[in-house]
């Protein structure tokens, strides 16, 4: 599927790729060329889509009883209502071969339909005699029949399949048609094993069943070989674009991958078939995400680039909750989408999950928008501008419930040009990215923006299928499967990892750091039923480097019930990498049902399953694809649970400095008042109301002078990120009793081909609030973390820490989180292995004798850091980050705090007062050579305007003086921060100012150049191009360079009748004869400019011209030797 935009109705742009023949014609004939809607050929896309729906069950059958689901997929592929009926499989060819830029041959398309048609026949055959028997069983002779068809079509199913995978040269183009042979196979293999006994196959099906297996495996690899190829040739393709990469990745996972992941549900033997319905599944999900984007053409970023910037990293299943939007508010014209953030939430999750924010939120840019989404969006639009492209005024979201959520930068005046793209996935071809709320099959599930330049961006758009369940029902009558990723807890040693392909989604993968093993937790909510219980065992599909002890366990109703089971070793990979490339034959069940961990369901209620690896070592790894939940009869363990409770008020009165419990002692941290708040909230409220109350207020009273007397803002991370300046992959959450409320969880570092993106999050403390001449702590609590660094400075880097903390803490219940939180009074939050706690609260602190400090195991830290004079102009502050440049690094982090310990004398005011005068001195230097910096900028940027507002250019004002102003103002120094390459330093705003001037003159050069794409930053978009011409970059500049007297370049323009015009080129002449550029009108009036190598470098020519008609031609050539061309304008002399 291409993924052009919808062309805008713009009369100029259906003329500039006519060649000089059509031109004459069209002045002849004063032709008017109109515009058609931009092709999407995505029939192909819409046809998988019903296929899976037709054997999930969420499209509508065929008319009639469906007995086989062969006989609900033969209708899609082969439809009724055309008159080609290989068209389907014409469709599948041509897109692919468009996605992958490889031609289909007449050969290959007539070979590939003539297979597909003796299948057709052979499958009619079998569907017809299979329906004959079905309504009368027991006649012997329509039994033979459909035995032997079976057999018949079997083989010439197998036979299609190979010659498929074997036609070199065209495996890739034919994988989408191969995955439906490999389909039909399968999906008749699964007839036979159903109806094994009464068809009298041999050992009731054994050898029929290994077949499938062998089948299946063979299936899967062929398939994930050839779409990997196809990734690999489109990510290495020398001029390849992301958004061609995208379309192969959403389009072929559709066609393919979508298909193979439903194999592993096709196993009568494992997924036993409904005794009423055989061709009901049992409950299976796609959990992986596919994008849609509205992206500039070509881009200026890197695919792997783009992949970072527009995609999401693997991560557990999300349901989106809102989206805020931010519009650069600068100028009422220039009003535009600059940037977004995601509310987001896990499966069967309450607590909100906040992303960090998309696209640019510094100066001129303002949150405007705030929109709740309390239902599913099913499709969405955007509205920018067509030239330049990518401009963002409006974004409309169609919800499920019948409402439309909408962004609008409320522009004035309204833009021309404007285009509308919609964005969505249905399974009627005609209207492929246009579902309706009866006909989708996609919801939104994250918005990404990317910064392209000062006012225009990118937008991609996360969709997910339908199918997946918010709840993790569980079916009384049936199996149940629930992928792993839609887990809603992995602890530090537990991540999501890539998914092979074939597995509908990501995996999660429980590792070991040598002494916490990765635990995962799900959340399933029972169905209703009248039986006071329901008997169910549980199963896991999983994959193991070596054979290991799972504990698993489960939560329901506060009552916890486990057991123990042992994997077998199914796969090896060199170094001990976790592998992302699992093939089918590498993924084991635990067998057989007596060894399911029995679970004993009440009807509508919530149920945490937990799985987690008992004396892993740091070798180890144990990958889980999903659980799977399946009623049983057998006979569980009663639930018992005791509860223990305590009284804390020993804990309570060590937080305070006195019996009065106005003032808290400079040792107590934010963390223990949290946690003496948790251990008072399990004091029973039927034996001590009263002392539990008056606890309660004594622990609060705590808590709001630990507020009080912290100078860090939102320390606790209770408001989300208020306060902070984050990296986009670091979120706030609230599903670890470790911590009490929310707590900030940081992601490793991004690693998109080598390009590292860190994680960071850092709040500056203003000079206000600090004192003179004062040492403060800086302190707070490790849940766990590898390769986090604390940097924390006022005049330099005063504290610079790495902190590896492992998750050791020990907890007795499982971290169950509902509607009413954590229950915390079955949690003991002691670290393991540490007989003395105290010991190891500050054991992480500062040594003023090294610059960099690496902290083993202490998960509370302590620093300090001293205060000199004050000075609320200069506002030096107080700046605390944390980053992670690590891919393999992570972190948890809470109560953080910036106290005042008391005020210093003696070496300590000493040291300060000569740090304090040596920044000063940096500042002054800095200041100086900023201040020249800027004052040349300005100078250059004021003299391309024609008035302080910057409404309009100098008419003498041409690119190459813009493109000085903007290197004059990328070369103002210290932009950016010392620590993080995209957060603004000191001259961030003066920056800003200056580079949004001169967007503002890229803006208005553009808007009064009629010629298109004038300066060739587009290529040659909009010109036609014969023989040696091309756009090349020379010095940071396109340039269009003509290299031989045979090329030529022109571009047709319309123009406003009885106008006079500048034609102004700036280009230069090297090697014998000329290059010129002539203006033609349709009355063979001309004007040219003529350049030689005579003249030193490149010049500046214009010429006014005056066109007899409305319509001209600009011609580019040369006689021989080269001819480059920086930019030509063509200006109206009323601007």
């Amino acid at each position: 599927m291409n993924s052009g935009y919808p062309l805008a109705n713009d009369l100029q742009g259906s003329m500039k790729n006519t060649n000089y023949k059509d031109w004459l014609a069209m002045c002849e004939n004063n032709q008017q060329y109109g515009v058609n809607p931009a092709a999407i050929n995505s029939s192909s896309v819409s046809t998988a889509l019903k296929v899976a729906g037709a054997i999930l069950k969420f499209v509508n059958p065929p008319a009639g009883t469906v007995l086989t689901v062969l006989s609900a997929v033969l209708p899609i592929l082969w439809p009724t209502n055309t008159p080609t009926p290989e068209r389907v499989w014409n469709d599948f060819m041509t897109n692919t071969g468009n996605l992958i830029d490889q031609t289909v041959t007449a050969y290959v398309r007539t070979d590939a339909n003539a297979k597909m048609t003796v299948v057709k026949d052979y499958l009619d055959q079998y569907t017809t005699k299979f329906n004959t028997w079905k309504r009368e069983p027991n006649n012997q002779s329509y039994r033979t029949a459909v035995i032997t068809q079976f057999n018949l079509t079997s083989a010439k199913l197998r036979e299609t399949a190979v010659y498929f995978s074997n036609l070199v040269g065209y495996e890739l183009l034919l994988l989408p048609i191969y995955a439906q042979v490999a389909n039909f196979n399968l999906l008749l293999i699964r007839d036979g094993l159903i109806n094994a006994q009464e068809w009298s196959l041999a050992c009731a099906g054994d050898q029929l069943y290994n077949t499938m297996v062998q089948y299946t495996k063979e299936y899967i690899a062929h398939s994930i070989t050839w779409y990997n190829k196809g990734l690999d040739v489109l990510r290495n393709k020398s001029n390849g674009q992301w958004i061609t990469f995208n379309d192969y990745k959403r389009e072929m996972t559709i066609q393919v991958l979508d298909i193979l992941a439903l194999f592993a549900s096709y196993d009568p033997r494992r997924l036993p078939a409904d005794k009423i319905d055989n061709t009901k599944l049992s409950k299976t999900e796609f959990t992986r995400e596919i994008y849609t984007a509205l992206v500039e053409s070509p881009s200026s970023k890197s695919i792997a680039a783009l992949e970072a910037a527009l995609t999401r990293d693997v991560h557990l299943f999300t349901w989106l909750k809102r989206v805020y939007f931010w519009t650069n508010t600068i100028y009422q014209d220039l009003r535009f989408l600059s940037a977004n953030k995601i509310g987001f939430s896990y499966t069967n999750s309450s607590a909100m999950q906040e992303s960090g924010i998309y696209g640019s939120s510094g100066f001129g840019s303002n949150l405007t928008h705030q929109i709740q989404l309390n239902s599913n969006v099913y499709k969405t639009s955007i509205t920018d501008t067509s030239s330049p492209s990518n401009r963002v005024t409006k974004m409309d979201f169609y919800k499920i419930d019948g409402t439309l959520a909408s962004y609008n930068s409320n522009i004035t005046p309204t833009p021309e040009g404007l285009r509308t793209t919609f964005f969505g996935f249905s399974t009627n071809e005609n209207t492929p990215n246009q579902p309706t709320v009866n006909d989708y099959t996609h919801i939104l599930s994250y918005i990404k923006t990317d910064v392209i330049d000062y006012n225009s961006n990118r937008v991609s758009f996360a969709w997910t299928h339908k199918i997946v369940d918010p709840n993790n029902q569980i079916y009384t009558d049936a199996i149940t499967q629930v992928p792993a990723v839609k887990s809603n807890f992995l602890n530090a040693t537990a991540k999501v990892i890539k998914g092979p392909g074939h597995t509908g989604g990501d995996l999660v993968a429980l590792t070991s750091n040598g002494t916490l093993s990765g635990r995962m937790e799900i959340q399933c909510k029972t169905s209703i039923f009248n039986d006071p219980t329901r008997s169910y065992g549980l199963r896991i599909r999983y994959a193991a480097n070596s054979p290991i002890v799972l504990n698993v366990s489960y939560v329901l109703q506060g009552v916890s019930r486990g057991t123990t089971i042992s994997t077998e070793s199914t796969f090896s990979r060199p170094n001990n990498i976790i592998p992302t490339d699992l093939k089918y034959e590498e993924f084991r069940y635990k067998d057989p049902f007596d060894a399911i961990v029995p679970m004993r369901l009440s009807s509508n209620q919530l149920i945490t399953i937990a799985i987690q690896p008992l004396n892993m070592t740091s070798n180890n790894q144990v990958i889980i694809d999903r659980i799977e939940i399946i009623p049983i009869t057998q006979s569980v363990l009663d639930e018992t649970e005791n509860q223990n409770l305590e009284s804390e008020r020993e804990v309570v009165n060590a937080l305070f400095t006195n019996d009065a419990k106005d003032a808290l002692n400079i040792g107590t941290t934010d963390y223990d008042i949290d946690q003496a708040a948790n251990l008072v909230e399990c004091i029973s409220e039927e034996l001590y109301p009263k002392e539990k109350m008056l606890l309660l207020d004594e622990v609060k009273n705590a808590k709001q002078l630990s507020q009080s007397r912290n100078v860090l803002q939102n320390g606790d991370f209770e408001s989300a990120t208020l306060g902070w300046t984050t990296s986009d992959n670091i979120t706030i959450q609230e599903d670890d009793p470790i911590f009490k409320g929310h707590y900030l969880h940081m992601s490793g570092a991004r690693d998109i081909d080598g390009t590292i993106f860190p994680t960071y999050i850092f709040q500056k403390i203003d000079e206000s609030k600090l004192k003179p001449y004062t040492r403060y702590l800086v302190r707070g609590f490790v849940g766990s973390s590898k390769d986090v660094e604390l940097v924390v400075s006022r005049y330099g880097e005063e504290i610079d820490a790495i902190m590896n903390v492992p998750a050791d803490l020990n907890y007795l219940y499982p971290s169950t989180f509902d509607c009413e939180g954590s229950n915390r009074c079955e949690t003991s939050a002691v670290p393991a292995n540490i007989g003395n706690t105290s010991d190891m609260l500050y054991s992480c602190q500062y040594d003023t004798g090294k610059k960099h400090v690496v902290c083993q195991d202490s998960h509370q830290f302590s620093f300090t850091i001293d205060t000199g004079a004050l000075d609320t102009n200069e506002n030096i502050g107080v700046w605390v980050m944390f980053k992670i440049s690590s891919p393999d690094g992570y972190a948890s982090l809470d109560n953080l705090e910036v106290i005042e310990e008391g005020p210093i004398d003696g070496e300590a005011l000493s040291r300060v007062k000569h740090m304090e005068k040596k920044w000063n001195d940096q500042m002054e230097a800095k200041r100086s050579e900023t201040q020249q910096a800027y004052d040349v900028a300005k100078q250059a940027i004021d003299a391309l305007f024609t008035n302080v507002q910057d409404e309009a250019l100098q008419f003498d004002t041409t690119l190459a003086q813009i493109q000085y102003a903007e290197y004059l103002v990328q070369s103002i120094p210290y932009v950016y921060n010392d620590w993080l390459s995209d957060v603004p330093g000191m001259n961030y705003d003066i920056y800003v100012e200056l580079d949004a001037r001169v967007a503002q003159a890229r803006y208005l050069y553009d808007t009064r150049n009629i010629i298109k794409n004038g300066d060739f930053t587009q290529g040659v978009m909009g010109w036609h191009v014969t023989g040696n011409a091309d756009v090349q970059q020379i010095d940071g500049v396109s340039v269009l360079v003509l290299s031989n007297w045979s090329a030529g370049v022109s571009q047709n323009v319309h123009l406003q009748h009885n106008h006079g015009y500048v034609l102004r080129v700036i280009a230069k002449k090297e090697g014998p004869g000329n290059g010129y550029v002539t203006l033609m009108d349709c009355e063979e009036n001309q004007e040219k400019l003529t350049f030689t190598s005579c003249e030193e470098g490149y010049i500046t020519k214009t010429v006014d011209v005056f066109p007899d008609t409305d319509r001209v031609r600009i011609e580019i050539g040369e006689t021989e030797g080269s001819f480059y061309i920086e930019s030509i304008e063509l200006i109206c002399m009323n601007e």
